[in-house]
């Protein structure tokens, strides 16, 4: 579907994605216009449709442009976490404010598609994306101290509630 798009010169591949991270970022799935991203592109009306068989579709493209950018961003940000599990989530915390710092329109982007998007949209990116949680999570856990925990204790637990309040802290506050 999207072998149309990656045959254009990379400048214009930048300028239609970059209205559509815009417009996506800005107004969310429901509110965003195809056209306003058609006039914040340049292209003519239609052209964005031969690249995407529908807004939805064209959203999730998006998104896992955004995705892939967030991975390889964190991935340079958070290459060395502590061993100590707050020590680590604050890293892997600051990791993600200097992303979002950053690239202010790509994390709203990518935090508003798992939070405020229509039900059939969000599961179907919560499936689509349920790898890079695993592997968010491996990294959490490998090399992780677990010394300081009682014998028994269930270090899952623990770093779920904490990943709990620091989910509604971004959500409050950003």
């Amino acid at each position: 579907m999207y072998e149309n798009f990656t045959r254009l010169p990379q400048e214009e591949q930048e300028r239609i994605l970059g209205a559509c991270i815009e417009e996506f970022a800005q107004h969310g799935f429901s509110q965003a216009s195809t056209n306003a991203i058609i006039r914040k592109a340049g292209i003519p009306k239609g052209t964005l449709f031969l690249f995407s068989g529908s807004k939805k579709d064209l959203y999730l493209y998006v998104i896992d442009q955004a995705v892939t950018c967030y991975i390889q961003a964190f991935e340079q940000i958070a290459s060395d976490p502590p061993a100590d599990l707050f020590e680590r989530l604050l890293y892997f915390g600051q990791a993600r404010m200097q992303f979002a710092i950053n690239e202010p329109l790509l994390y709203r982007l990518f935090f508003n598609a798992f939070t405020n998007t229509p039900d059939e949209i969000r599961a179907e990116l919560q499936t689509r994306f349920a790898g890079y949680a695993k592997e968010s999570m491996r990294r959490v856990y490998d090399g992780l101290d677990r010394t300081p925990f009682r014998e028994g204790a269930r270090v899952e637990q623990v770093v779920e509630l904490v990943y709990l309040v620091l989910e509604g802290m971004y959500a409050r506050y950003l």
